[in-house]
C-alpha cells in the first residue's frame, strides 16, 4: 500500500456499533490505532478517498496504518481487496459479547491481553438469570419444509474452526499437559489455521512431539509441520554410508545415541550437563533426528569428547539455514567437509611472493630511449644547475 492509493469503503452505513462492547472486547486486541481506524472508516465523510487522508486524520505513519488494517481483518471487522492500487474496504459489525466469548480463540486472545480475572468478570456480566426456553431449530422447522441443497455443494457455512474441546479431551486421555495454557492454545489455533488441520490431525502432531515430561511442545509441533511440508531429498540420492547415517539419526533417542558413541569412542558416559543440553534443545523445538545429527557432528566428525554449549549455536545455525531433517543435515555436512578440504588444499600451496623493490625492471623503463639534447642545451642546463646550487648554499 502507498499513501497515494485510492480506497473505497463499503457497508459503513449498514453496520451496528456499540462503543461499550467495542472498548471492552475489541480494543485490547486492536490497540488504540486499530480502534481509531475502525471508528474513522465508519464515519468517513465520503465513501472514497486516498490513504494519505487516513494518515493525516489519524496522525500516524504507513506502517501503523497497515498494522491496524491487518488486525481489523484478522478479527473479521473488515475485508480488504486490492484492485491494482485501488483498495476496497468492506466493514462488518462487531460480535455481541455472548458470541465473542463463545469463540474459544477470541476468548483466549482476550485472556492473554487482560487476564483471566478480567475476562471472568466480563462473562459474569453477560449471564442472564432464569430458565432458557428458546426453541431449537428442529423444534420449529420440519425437514420437509426445507429446500434440499444441490448435490455436491457443502452445507457448512463459514470457516472451519479448531474443536478445542475435543483436543483437550484427547490430551487428558493421553496425559499431555500445557506448559503455558494461554500461549499454547494460541499457538495451536495458529498452527491449525496455517496448515489447515482439524483437531485430530493437530493432536497426532502434539502426541509425537511432546516433551519427556508429557508437556506440550508447540515449537516442536511447528518444526515437525514445517518439515512435513518442506521438500526433502530422497534417500536414494545419498551414498550407502550417508543412508546409514540418516537411518541412525531417525531411529533412536538422542540420549541413547550419545551414550552409545561415548561408550564406544571414549569408554565414558554422558554428563549431567550434556543431558541438560539435550533437554534444552528439546524444549526449543529441535527434533530428535536433528539432535542426533548434532551429536554425530560434534563427537564423530569434529572429534569432541563432549557436546558443549557450541551444540546450541550449531542448532541455531541449522535453524536459520532451514535444516529440519537428517537428510538436509547430511547435505550440509557434505558441503562443510568439502569446504574444509578446499581450505586445507589452499594452505598447502606456496604463497605467491612479491619481488623485492629494485629486483625488477620498472614498467616505465624504455631501453630504446635516445638522448637527443644538443650541446648548447646541455650547457644551458648546467648553468641553471650551478645557479640553483649556489642559491641553496647561500651564495649571491
Amino acid at each position: 500500500m502507498r499513501p497515494i492509493d485510492k480506497f473505497t469503503c463499503y457497508n459503513s452505513e449498514k453496520i451496528s456499533f456499540d462503543a461499550d462492547i467495542f472498548v471492552r472486547y475489541y480494543q485490547p486486541l486492536l490497540g488504540l490505532n486499530g480502534f481509531a481506524l475502525y471508528q474513522f472508516l465508519r464515519a468517513f465523510p465520503s465513501q472514497t478517498g486516498r490513504l494519505s487522508e487516513l494518515l493525516n486524520q489519524l496522525d500516524y505513519g504507513m506502517n501503523d496504518l497497515e498494522t491496524s488494517i491487518d488486525k481489523l481483518s484478522a478479527l473479521k471487522l473488515l475485508d480488504i481487496y486490492d484492485d491494482h492500487g485501488h483498495i476496497h474496504f468492506v466493514l462488518y459489525s462487531h460480535l455481541t459479547p455472548e458470541v465473542f466469548l463463545s469463540d474459544p480463540l477470541y476468548k483466549q486472545l482476550l485472556i492473554d491481553k487482560i487476564g483471566q480475572t478480567a475476562v471472568g468478570k466480563l462473562m459474569l456480566s453477560t449471564e442472564v438469570s432464569g430458565k432458557k426456553t428458546s426453541k431449537k431449530f428442529s423444534d420449529v422447522y420440519r425437514v420437509s419444509e426445507l429446500q434440499e441443497p444441490e448435490t455436491g455443494l457443502s452445507t457448512q457455512t463459514g470457516e472451519q474452526k479448531l474443536d478445542m474441546g475435543a483436543f483437550q479431551i484427547a490430551m487428558q486421555q493421553q496425559g499431555i499437559h500445557y506448559v503455558d495454557e494461554t500461549k499454547d492454545i494460541l499457538a495451536l489455533y495458529a498452527l491449525s489455521e496455517k496448515f489447515g488441520l482439524d483437531w485430530y490431525q493437530l493432536f497426532k502432531i502434539a502426541e509425537v512431539t511432546q516433551n519427556v515430561d508429557h508437556s506440550m511442545n508447540t515449537a516442536n509441533m511447528s518444526r515437525r509441520l514445517i518439515t512435513q511440508n518442506q521438500k526433502q531429498p530422497k534417500l536414494v540420492d545419498f551414498s550407502k554410508a550417508e543412508q546409514a547415517l540418516i537411518r541412525t539419526a531417525k531411529s533412536g533417542r538422542p540420549e541413547v545415541l550419545l551414550a552409545q558413541i561415548k561408550k564406544r569412542r571414549f569408554d565414558g558416559h554422558p554428563t549431567q550437563k550434556e543431558r541438560q543440553l539435550l533437554a534444552r534443545l528439546s524444549r526449543d523445538g529441535v527434533s530428535d533426528e536433528i539432535q542426533n545429527m548434532l551429536i554425530i557432528y560434534f563427537l564423530e566428525i569434529r572429534g569432541y569428547s563432549n557436546i558443549s554449549d557450541y551444540i546450541e549455536e550449531q542448532a541455531n545455525r541449522w535453524k536459520k539455514d532451514k535444516i529440519t531433517s537428517a537428510e538436509l543435515a547430511v547435505k550440509w555436512l557434505a558441503t562443510y567437509q568439502s569446504k574444509q578440504a578446499e581450505k586445507i588444499k589452499q594452505k598447502g600451496q606456496p604463497k605467491k611472493t612479491t619481488a623485492p623493490v629494485g629486483s625488477q625492471t620498472p614498467e616505465w623503463y624504455e631501453p630504446a630511449y635516445k638522448n637527443e639534447t644538443s650541446e648548447d642545451q646541455q650547457a644551458e642546463l648546467e648553468k641553471i644547475k650551478r645557479d640553483t646550487l649556489k642559491k641553496m648554499n647561500g651564495g649571491d
